[in-house]
This record gives structure tokens, C-alpha cells and sequence, in this order.
């Protein structure tokens, strides 16, 4: 069984990214409770482990050169993020298996992991979301 500290991980990846394409390519804020939903602190002024797990995912994404962000801002906001060359190719590029006629723009579009991923995040299905980021982003 998948540990949910893993799936909440492959969510907030789906979620950072998708949020950097809609708005590619300008650079943006990057607010966390948008990516994992809002927090609580506790009365020591600290935030809940799967806020703090969240802001290791999107630092994780620029470790791997996925985004860039100039910082985090009071463990609230990246500053200045937005996506890399490698992040916007993955997002982008067609996935189609090789086929004797010319694919459709429809089909090369929905075949763009950014497609998948917002269907995969509309259906609220974490396989689905699994495999894409186990497939395309951690290979």
C-alpha cells in the first residue's frame, strides 16, 4: 500500500506544475495553500507537517530543474517561479504511440501530459496522477 505522504507528493507536483503552465510564461507567486489547500499553524506559529511536506515537493521540482523561484517567503509563497525549458517540454510534449497517420491537433493536444494531469486531477484520481508523475516526471 502507497504511503498517502507519497500521494499527497505526486498531487502537489501535478498541481505546482499545471499551475506554472496556465500562467507560462510569466514569473508568478506561488502560493502553497493553493497547491495543498489552506493550513492551520499550531499555537507554537508552525504549520501542519502536510503544508511543510508540500513546500518539499515544489523545492524538490527546482532541485530536479523542473521550476525555477527566486525564494520562499514566510514558508507562503516561491517568488518569481515559473517553469524551466525542461518542465515546459515535459508538460508539452505529445505522447502518442507511433501510428501510420498524422495524428489530429485534438489528439496531439490531449496527449500533452499537462492534458493528462488535468484530467487525471479533475477525476480526483490518484493512480492516475501516480503513473504520470512516476512515467514522465521521475524518469
Amino acid at each position: 500500500m502507497q504511503d498517502i505522504n507519497i500521494d499527497d507528493f505526486y498531487k502537489d507536483i501535478a498541481i505546482t506544475l499545471l499551475s506554472l503552465y496556465q500562467q507560462f510564461p510569466r514569473k508568478v507567486s506561488l502560493y502553497i495553500e493553493d497547491v495543498c489547500g489552506p493550513d492551520e499553524v499550531d499555537e507554537f506559529g508552525l504549520h501542519s507537517k502536510r503544508y511543510l511536506s508540500c513546500i518539499g515537493a515544489i523545492m524538490w521540482l527546482m532541485d530536479e530543474g523542473y521550476i525555477r523561484y527566486t525564494g520562499v517567503t514566510h514558508q507562503e509563497s516561491a517568488e518569481d517561479c515559473t517553469l524551466t525549458q525542461k518542465g515546459f517540454s515535459k508538460l508539452i510534449r505529445p505522447n502518442l504511440p507511433q501510428a501510420k497517420e498524422t495524428p489530429s491537433s485534438v489528439e496531439k493536444q490531449r496527449s500533452t501530459l499537462a492534458h493528462q494531469l488535468q484530467s487525471a486531477i479533475k477525476e480526483q484520481s490518484s493512480i492516475h496522477i501516480q503513473e504520470l508523475i512516476e512515467t514522465h516526471i521521475l524518469v
